[in-house]
């Protein structure tokens, strides 16, 4: 229960508060309506899964990850027949001899792990770059979508925990996307060493 003095404290800060707003200048006292809202909404992330310019970049993304693969697997086999031949020569390796040659495959090991990395930057960076340019075009859409429908906001499906369907444009965006952006040029760009 509340005692005289605080509930003096609250009906004292109720009339100051009510004070200062009469005191407001008439433009802040009676602020414009805000217009009605009309919201839409779209599955982003399916619409690029779904979308053909994606699904060529990711064809041309897996097939220079399988030639990259198959570079590694051939370098792979060299290192394990360097590895066979060192403990071979172990034995018969004076120990400076066989220690240096032992840092030569190190160096050659870490050399390799370096490039794989390296490659993994360069397709990493394509895809990156690829999917920009159908982001972009999917927001060009969209723009559009709600501007003829009167959209006031469009949201991610991901925010959305109930709505109509008939505010879902994921449809729409796709197949006009489609239309408009057919594939995508992956443009690797150079490997750049660390």
């Amino acid at each position: 229960m509340l005692s005289f003095l605080a509930c003096r404290r609250i009906a004292f800060g109720l009339v100051l508060g009510l004070g200062v707003l009469s005191g407001l200048p008439p433009q802040v006292q009676a602020a414009d309506p805000l217009p009605q809202a009309r919201i839409a909404f779209i599955d982003v992330q399916g619409v690029l899964r779904a979308s053909e310019a994606a699904r060529t970049v990711r064809d041309q993304i897996e097939a220079q990850r399988s030639r990259y693969q198959e570079e590694i697997s051939k370098q792979e086999r060299e290192l394990r027949a360097m590895e066979q031949e060192l403990v071979q020569q172990r034995s018969v390796l004076a120990p400076d001899a066989f220690q240096q040659r032992r840092q030569q495959f190190e160096q050659r090991v870490a050399e390799i792990q370096r490039a794989v990395q390296a490659r993994k930057r360069q397709l990493d960076e394509g895809y990156a770059q690829a999917m920009e340019q159908v982001r972009v075009a999917l927001v060009e859409i969209v723009a559009d979508i709600a501007k003829e429908r009167q959209a006031t906001a469009v949201l991610s499906k991901s925010a959305i925990v109930l709505a109509e369907k008939t505010i879902d444009i994921s449809e729409d965006a796709l197949n006009r996307l489609n239309q408009r952006l057919t594939s995508v040029t992956v443009k690797l760009p150079p490997i750049q060493q660390q």
